[in-house]
């Protein structure tokens, strides 16, 4: 892949100001952070990183999953506004955002719309790709940056950004507590956090399947359990459950150990 330096003149200072490494970018735009590192092999990580995956999944799946999954009627506009919300008051003002595990970026996508600086995060270069040509058309690209990292080796310092956001991929990252906890580093003092993530059915029936997804790479962590990784240093703030739809709020406490207040958006 042919690399090129951005000089620094090219970068939002507050978008990128707790980023730890070389600041390149590819022909697509997007910063390579993996190092030597590498995702999971499970299937559901190998899947992502197919183009075909990154064109289809939020105009296929993503807009109808929530409400097979809810049990009831779940628009995405709805999900957008508890996600709103959720982290609002952590950007008064702007900030900066990381959505990480990003997929196209629907979550950072409509922060940005809402005046955020965002850095959109995902091991695809597919999902990258397609995320930046979703923010262009949106004409949002000068509020977005791209990075290709993991969730748990966030390429950022600590307590370097307002607020961390996941949507959905929690289940297959194939490490949540190491993900969580680097979500939970970067946050500033007071910085907030929401998740949402796939917790055990109920029922009998939808417990098997969830069970036959595991060789996937697909787990299902209960609401404890996840909230328990966020560690002492995050107050939970809302919790919400429809369904096996989790979404979680947590704000991280003001005495916590920090780089002192995040950047703000310049």
């Amino acid at each position: 892949m042919n690399h090129q330096a951005v000089p620094l003149r090219r970068v939002v200072p507050a978008r990128l100001a707790g980023f730890i490494g070389p600041i390149a970018r590819d022909d697509d735009g997007i910063i390579e952070a993996m190092a030597a590192r590498h995702a999971s092999w499970n299937p559901a990580q190998l899947v992502n990183r197919l183009t075909v995956t990154a064109r289809l999944y939020e105009s296929v799946w993503r807009v109808r999953s929530l409400g097979l999954l809810a049990g009831r009627a779940f628009p995405v506009g709805e999900e957008l506004a508890e996600l709103a919300t959720a982290v609002q008051p952590a950007l008064e003002g702007g900030g900066v955002v990381l959505d990480v595990a990003c997929s196209e970026g629907l979550y950072g996508r409509h922060l940005a719309h809402g005046g955020a600086e965002v850095v959109l995060i995902d091991h695809s270069s597919p999902f990258l790709r397609r995320a930046l040509q979703r923010c262009a058309l949106e004409d949002i690209g000068d509020r977005v940056d791209a990075v290709r990292a993991l969730a748990a080796h966030l390429p950022f310092s600590d307590g370097s950004v307002d607020a961390v956001v996941m949507g959905g991929s929690l289940n297959e990252i194939g490490d949540e507590a190491a993900a969580l906890a680097e979500m939970v580093r970067v946050l500033r003092p007071g910085g907030r956090l929401f998740c949402m993530s796939l917790v055990p059915a109920d029922s009998g029936a939808a417990r098997l399947a969830q069970l036959l997804a595991g060789p996937n790479g697909i787990r299902f962590p209960t609401s404890a359990r996840t909230v328990a990784w966020l560690g002492s240093s995050m107050r939970l703030v809302e919790e919400r459950r429809d369904g096996i739809v989790l979404r979680i709020t947590a704000e991280k406490r003001s005495d916590s150990p920090g780089s002192g207040p995040g950047p703000t958006a310049g």
